[in-house]
């Protein structure tokens, strides 16, 4: 989250220098424009008075002109800057260089010649490599007679301009990779308590339930969400100890009563003689007697395994040797066994328990019930977690069955007489859940049942 965050900050602070740099870099640019031109037209005025003079002078008229045109070359050799004197009718009186006036300045010479405000000139920038023209006007007043134009060269201004571009460029840098700098800390001391509390909520739902977040880092805000956390952790423990401690307590207590209700029957066996309606309620109540014991008991597993945490590991060391255990089992109920499992180095997160106790409960259903002739556990990874399937071709389930079967007590209609507690699917999908993994009750293709078991990576 921090690197997503620095990312996401980072552009909008480059974005914000650049919108000071490059206004800046512009007002540079038209700084050293105008002290070029502030000079070069000051210039231009001197020679706009000696033009004026020069073309009112009188019989001196032809001496003054000539020293006119030499100053104009002199100035034009000494920086390197062409000009040209044209009259009113835009002929071109003297050229220092010979050449004709530029296209350019043909409409700037028109509106001065006509008493009009030389132009505002362009700003010089350093990809723009033409001169730059200065037009003004030769007279006085509004009396324009003659008007000058100086191409002036533009090299050393966009040297200058470079140089303080390059100078701005290496302020932005230095600023923009201290502002880069200061983001990463100030991002890990805002985000200090996200990641305090993502690794706190992933510990309490791997069941670590004593996990607390550190409430004295970052923000007040964050801090105080911290807190608020760390007192609801504390509320669903209290909840989830005394929820556990009532089950156990009353499977506990509820187990002597029934022990004696069971002696207390047995102990009139020998008063039944041999009438067949009293043996067969005497058999009916042992019956429930025994499945009220082993709902206590399968209680009590559920409460001890709720007690013990998830882990992580790989899937071939949570298995071990269990292939061989499962294989006897379903021999034993006249039922080939196959297994196939492959990838087993993939680490996942195990639910609470193990994931041989998943496993194991569902080859113990399906031994148990399906009653079917062979029996296949396969497994493959699965994206980054790992997918294992306990595959019977027996009598199965329908859907209203298979979407049931992970409920709590319930036992399939032609299951009711065969021995079990209705809790081992739920408890199996509870724990898989828990961990962040799905029990998935399918079809056979065929006819059958095949339990999908899905396990996410650690």
């Amino acid at each position: 989250m921090r690197r997503r965050l620095v990312v996401a900050i980072t552009p909008l602070l480059v974005l914000l220098m650049l919108g000071v740099l490059v206004p800046t870099a512009g007002t540079v640019a038209e700084r050293h424009t105008a002290t070029l031109v502030a000079d070069r037209l000051s210039d231009a005025s001197r020679f706009s008075v000696l033009a004026h003079t020069a073309l009112t002078g009188g019989t001196e008229l032809r001496a003054e002109l000539v020293r006119l045109y030499a100053e104009l070359d002199e100035y034009a050799d000494l920086y390197d800057t062409p000009m040209w004197f044209l009259d009113r009718e835009q002929l071109v009186l003297h050229a220092t260089d010979g050449s004709p006036p530029p296209e350019q300045a043909e409409a700037r010479l028109t509106g001065v010649l006509a008493g009009q405000l030389p132009p505002v000139e362009r700003t010089v920038w350093p990809w723009r490599g033409e001169p730059e023209l200065i037009v003004t006007p030769v007279g006085r007043d509004s009396q324009v007679v003659a008007a000058l134009v100086l191409a002036v060269p533009t090299d050393s201004v966009r040297a200058e301009i470079l140089g303080d571009w390059a100078l701005l460029g290496g302020l932005f840098a230095l600023v923009a990779a201290l502002a880069v700098w200061l983001v990463g800390p100030m991002t890990r001391w805002i985000l200090r308590p996200v990641a305090d509390l993502e690794r706190s909520a992933a510990a309490v739902r791997a069941g670590q339930l004593d996990t607390r977040a550190a409430p004295d880092s970052g923000p007040p805000e964050l801090r105080n969400l911290t807190a608020g956390f760390n007192d609801m952790v504390e509320a669903v423990r209290r909840t989830i100890e005394r929820q556990q401690r009532f089950v156990a307590d009353a499977a506990h207590q509820l187990r002597n009563p029934i022990a004696s209700v069971r002696l207390s029957v047995e102990n009139l066996e020998p008063h039944l003689a041999s009438d067949p309606d009293a043996r067969g309620a005497y058999s009916d109540a042992v019956d429930d007697l025994d499945r009220m014991s082993t709902v206590l008991s399968s209680m009590l597993a559920a409460t001890a395994v709720a007690d013990r945490p998830a882990s992580a590991g790989r899937v071939g060391d949570a298995l071990g040797h269990r292939t061989e255990t499962w294989r006897a089992v379903a021999e034993q109920a006249g039922m080939t066994f196959a297994d196939d499992l492959a990838g087993t180095a993939t680490r996942v997160r195990e639910p609470t328990g193990g994931l041989a106790a998943t496993v194991d409960e569902l080859v113990a259903n399906a031994v148990r019930l399906s009653r079917g002739s062979s029996l296949t556990v396969r497994g493959r990874p699965n994206g980054s977690g790992y997918r294992i399937e306990v595959v019977d071709d027996g009598r199965g389930l329908d859907e209203e069955g298979r979407r049931r079967a992970t409920e709590r007590f319930w036992r399939s209609p032609h299951d009711q007489n065969v021995a079990g507690t209705g809790l081992g699917l739920a408890i199996v999908a509870q724990v898989l859940d828990d961990a962040g993994g799905s029990l998935e009750l399918t079809g056979t293709p065929g006819g059958g049942l095949t339990a999908v078991v899905r396990v996410p990576p650690p």
